[in-house]
């Protein structure tokens, strides 16, 4: 196995990866609300200062390092442009337009010049780490100029900058597929985005790859239950998922279709239900012989309309609730990060729909839902304030102060 392979393998058999950053997957458990109260001056959450931190990047920065560390390029040689937009990211690391400008100026300088293109990207991601799209720019050039285990880390770094992105991950596990021939490390990387991103009303981009994926791999039991799972929740491609699962059942027979448990669970029940026939028995007449095989496709039938049916229902409950947030879901104009201020309605939508999810009583879909708001409005403290107070109220005292950092160290600085 190659060096990025494992570390792909190692990372993603981690049974409750961390991002940095970011606390674990949620798991329905309440987390110890013994801890200090996370809401310390949380009104005061756009006037505390900040340490931008990196940790799997060996870059860590607080205001003095990151001004010396875009100050010094005194190893690398310069255009007079890139001189010009150094120094005004340089005063304000905030500028946005300045860095995009900054960086098409490097890349076109220094098409060849990895360590220029590092360092620009390594400074513009520590200011806007939500920005997947330049991530995946990144890892382009480290494909191009650097080496497989250089795309990894900045891929690592991505999915611990934006891990609720469907698109990072999306982007990541296809740079693995590509890259790596074991399909363990492969589905050990689509399960550890699923865990996060995988009841998103916008994951199909991921999971369509995982299912097509195994349709390569000609593995009809995974493919059924990749359709199994992504059943289960709402999705703006449910209605797709549910006839591809059809088809599938049309197409493949129920032996190839069942995983080894569900396999054992049926044998199981024909066994205590008596409905199997000794191997070998000696039937007394041609009649009974003859009728056999009608009795075994009866039985198949019958445990294919079950099998069918269990997923039906599975389908209709998602597409009750489908129901319930559609409107707040085709509210969503950006669900990506931007500079941009957003509309006073669709900030307005996130709240409803955060008010909405909070009376669910679904803690897992709260913490997930206030994840994906604060992609798109990262640059609100309302919404982080409403987040931490959200985790408070519940109990949840290590997601409430996880929010809080993050907040005050990363995003709502100013």
């Amino acid at each position: 196995m190659a060096d990025s392979e494992a570390v792909v393998a190692q990372t993603s058999s981690a049974t409750a990866f961390t991002a940095a950053g970011y606390p674990p997957v949620y798991n329905d458990t309440n987390s110890d609300a013994s801890g200090a109260a996370a809401t310390k001056n949380v009104e005061d959450l756009t006037a505390t200062g900040a340490t931008t931190t990196m940790e799997d990047s060996n870059i860590s920065f607080g205001a003095t390092e990151l001004t010396n560390y875009i100050a010094d390029g005194s190893d690398l040689a310069l255009s007079d442009e890139e001189e010009r937009l150094w120094s005004i990211v340089r005063a304000n690391s905030l500028d946005f337009n300045a860095w995009i400008a900054l960086i098409e100026e490097t890349e076109k300088m220094s098409e060849g010049n990895i360590l220029k293109i590092r360092k620009v990207y390594d400074a513009f991601l520590v200011e806007f780490p939500l920005c997947y799209g330049y991530w995946k720019k990144y890892a382009d050039h480290e494909a191009r100029l650097g080496s497989m285990d250089k795309v990894v880390e900045v891929y690592e770094r991505a999915v611990q900058g934006v891990t609720y992105s469907v698109d990072m991950w999306l982007h990541y596990c296809i740079f693995a597929i590509s890259t790596y021939g074991d399909p363990e490390t492969i589905r050990r990387l689509f399960e550890r985005g699923l865990a996060y991103v995988g009841t998103d009303y916008l994951s199909f981009p991921l999971w369509d790859k995982y299912i097509e994926y195994e349709y390569t791999q000609q593995d009809w039991s995974r493919v059924a239950l990749l359709y199994t799972r992504v059943l289960e929740n709402p999705n703006q491609q449910l209605d797709r998922y549910f006839e591809g699962f059809k088809e599938l059942v049309a197409n493949r027979p129920l032996s190839e279709l069942r995983t080894g448990e569900e396999a054992a669970a049926a044998a199981l029940e024909n066994s205590e239900n008596g409905g199997q026939e000794v191997e070998g028995e000696n039937l007394p007449n041609a009649v009974e012989q003859s009728s056999k095989p009608v009795s075994a496709s009866l039985k198949d039938a019958e445990e294919l309309e079950k099998y069918i049916a269990v997923r039906e229902e599975m389908y209709k409950k998602a597409k009750e609730f489908d129901s319930k947030i559609i409107g707040f879901e085709t509210a969503i104009r950006r669900p990506y990060f931007h500079v941009r201020p957003l509309s006073g309605v669709e900030l307005e939508n996130w709240h409803n729909y955060l008010h909405f999810i909070e009376g669910v009583g679904d803690l897992s879909k709260v913490v997930k839902l206030y994840e994906r708001c604060l992609i798109a409005c990262a640059n609100y403290p309302e919404y982080w304030i409403r987040y931490v107070r959200c985790m408070e109220a519940s109990g949840s005292m290590d997601l409430a102060e996880n929010a809080l950092a993050r907040a005050t160290q990363v995003f709502v600085k100013v």
